[in-house]
């Protein structure tokens, strides 16, 4: 009787499982870049992936305002991403957010914080390194 009963296990068990699984769309994590200068924090950028929200941070007392870059890879080139730049001048410790950025899930994207001199400033004090977000 235990050989039948072992033999009909062994044919259980031997049936091909069939797995159904649900796909998520690709999505990157919060994450964040920071800037430091003579060891102090001056800047931070923060990506939410919920929402693909970003805060950009000023938190120093330096002279300087801060600026977020966003740039999205294509091909071998990396290029400015629509809306990819904001300034930050309201001063020490202080956020700007930008809601609904609306990254691509089939896109590679960048991000790096720079502080600069005013809101037309083109030539960045200095630079974080870059963030990169696969979303």
């Amino acid at each position: 009787m235990a050989k039948k009963w072992l033999s009909r296990l062994a044919a259980v068990l031997a049936v091909p499982t069939i797995v159904i699984g649900i796909s998520t769309p690709a999505s990157a994590t919060d994450q964040y870049v920071t800037l430091t200068s003579g060891g102090k924090l001056v800047a931070s950028l923060h990506f939410y992936d919920d929402g693909d929200d970003w805060t950009l941070y000023d938190l120093a007392a330096d002279g300087h305002g801060v600026r977020a870059y966003i740039q999205v890879a294509a091909t071998d080139k990396w290029y400015d991403w629509d809306g990819g730049s904001w300034y930050n001048g309201k001063g020490a410790d202080t956020g700007v957010e930008k809601t609904d950025g609306n990254l691509l899930s089939i896109n590679r994207y960048r991000a790096q914080v720079c502080t600069v001199d005013g809101a037309g400033d083109k030539t960045p004090v200095a630079c974080s390194a870059w963030m990169y977000i696969q979303e």
